[in-house]
């Protein structure tokens, strides 16, 4: 029989999921759509899995709440081996994100939100609260969407309700394929942005599939990147993958740009800087801004410097100089 999935009962450690030679061949085929793969993804990491299509990160993505059941190897959530657990029971306990979204058209949004939640026998005040907080939560007003239907929402506040389902009964995974894929560029941004801000806030671990490069770069703690023949070619930091890709497949696929791209991942906050006791006269900048994003607003402002709060002052060579070194120190380590 069956164990049953409780979030939090398991052996308690630093690796909600552990992947372990998993493996999947489909009836029909003489290769291996996904071939034994072993990844281990810490509590709260955010784990990208990109590549192009055909290299078996979706397969892998649905083989972790058993939509595809693995061909060998094992899948451990939690502490628990998931060939053990109830699939359905799982699921309740995994949120998944799809680029679809999968909102049924004749409830309201509030129902939809609430659709797990009333699975699991929550009282009908508990479960009314918890779509307010989670529509507050994805930056929709509770009064004005929680009675409108999903044919009345534009795409991207779809895909909003659709995060906020996923995160109904609180899990502390969430699956996500390729949930921004069909959203105009504009709209993908600012959901990539607001995604990262939730995200730091409630901390989830979670698995993203993607094709996009550039989306892996922005939103991932670490990056796995599989090539066509379904092998796992690197998985490492975006700024570890940008500076020493592993193989030619892995450069190719990064593609030209990776020194601007650097710029985007460091923080300003993480540079050498003047004391700010000395004079600093750039414009007043976060910590937490990219170099990239203090780049832009120094040369729009027409100047040569930024003041960090708290930190001190950078000029526009600091930056590029101090962007390098650190190229230079991740490339011999």
């Amino acid at each position: 029989m069956p164990e049953q999935f409780h979030p939090g009962t398991g052996a308690q450690s630093d690796v909600e999921i552990s992947l372990r030679e998993v493996s999947k061949r489909y009836p029909a085929s003489d290769a291996d759509a996904v071939r034994p793969l072993s990844i281990d993804i810490a509590r709260g990491e955010f784990l990208v899995l990109v590549g192009p299509s055909g290299c078996g990160k979706t397969t892998t993505l649905r083989m972790i709440n058993r939509l595809v059941e693995p061909s060998g190897g094992e899948i451990w959530v939690d502490g628990k081996n998931t060939a053990h657990v109830d699939p359905d029971e799982l699921r309740r306990h995994i949120g998944y994100v799809i680029q679809q979204v999968g909102l049924l058209p004749h409830l309201s949004i509030g129902e939809n939100v609430g659709l797990v939640p009333k699975m699991l026998d929550w009282s009908k005040e508990r479960i009314r609260q918890r779509v307010d907080e989670l529509l507050d939560l994805v930056g929709l007003d509770p009064d004005t969407y929680r009675s409108r239907y999903p044919k009345q929402l534009s795409g991207g506040q779809q895909q909003r309700v659709g995060v906020a389902r996923a995160l109904a009964a609180d899990p502390p995974v969430m699956l996500m394929d390729e949930p921004f894929g069909a959203i105009d560029p504009i709209t993908r941004g600012h959901l990539q942005d607001e995604f990262l801000k939730l995200q730091a806030r409630i901390r989830k671990t979670i698995v993203f599939v993607t094709h996009d490069i550039d989306e892996a770069l922005r939103l991932g703690d670490r990056i796995a990147i599989f090539d066509e023949d379904a092998r796992l070619a690197q998985l490492d930091t975006p700024l570890a993958i940008l500076t020493s890709p592993a193989d030619e497949f892995v450069r190719s696929f990064i593609g030209d740009g990776a020194a601007i791209r650097r710029l985007s991942l460091l923080r300003v906050g993480d540079l050498p800087a003047v004391p700010e006791t000395s004079t600093g006269t750039g414009i007043e900048v976060d910590p937490g801004e990219t170099v990239s994003a203090v780049l832009e607003k120094i040369l729009a402002a027409g100047l040569d410097s930024a003041v960090v709060r708290g930190r001190g002052s950078l000029t526009v060579q600091d930056m590029l100089l101090a962007t390098a070194a650190r190229d230079e120190s991740a490339v011999a380590s």
